[in-house]
């Protein structure tokens, strides 16, 4: 599992903690939030957690994950162009979203396209406890077998377009994630 942005820990220092068996790597640019995290993994004995310093795509086209997940990151757009291509072909990003991810999700069918992605889902958590609920979005690819390792230092999506009918052109023979 890979956590985007982790700053305070949220939400990968949470479920490394509550799901010891995974794997974690928590990633985070600022230094002073990865000399917390570090910190918090040492003094809590998380073994099975990484710490590391950077941007996401610092990551792009060395490792890929099952989960990716990230929380008040960055809108929808950006978020998939930064953690596609981390996730393994039959992995999934989980991100969550405030009370506008619905409308994210309008705003960034372009993305979700070009990357050739299924429908996200949007799943409610604690409605039933909470005044204001939280919303997970959970992203995965259309066809695994279309997923490819981005190059190495790639930092965005390949430049795939759509038509003004919505339409994906056909895809070329260049490799890449998809």
């Amino acid at each position: 599992m890979c956590d985007i942005g982790s700053g305070a820990g949220l939400p990968g220092l949470v479920l490394a903690i509550a799901r010891s068996d995974l794997r974690v790597t928590l990633v985070e640019p600022l230094l002073r939030r990865t000399t917390f995290l570090t910190e918090v993994v040492e003094s809590l004995g998380l073994d099975s957690v990484r710490v590391h310093r950077g941007r996401a795509d610092s990551l792009h086209g060395t490792e890929r994950f099952d989960v990716v997940t990230s929380r008040a990151v960055a809108p929808l757009d950006r978020l998939l162009d930064w953690s596609m291509p981390l996730v393994a072909r039959t992995g999934v990003l989980v991100a969550l979203k405030g009370s506008s991810v619905r409308d994210e999700v309008v705003a960034a069918a372009p993305a979700l396209a070009r990357w050739g992605l299924a429908d996200p889902e949007i799943i409610e958590l604690g409605a039933s406890m909470l005044e204001q609920p939280t919303s997970a979005l959970r992203v995965s690819w259309a066809d695994p077998s279309q997923v490819g390792l981005a190059p190495a230092g790639a930092r965005s999506a390949p430049a795939a377009r759509v038509s003004s009918r919505g339409k994906r052109p056909r895809r070329s023979s260049r490799k890449g994630p998809r």
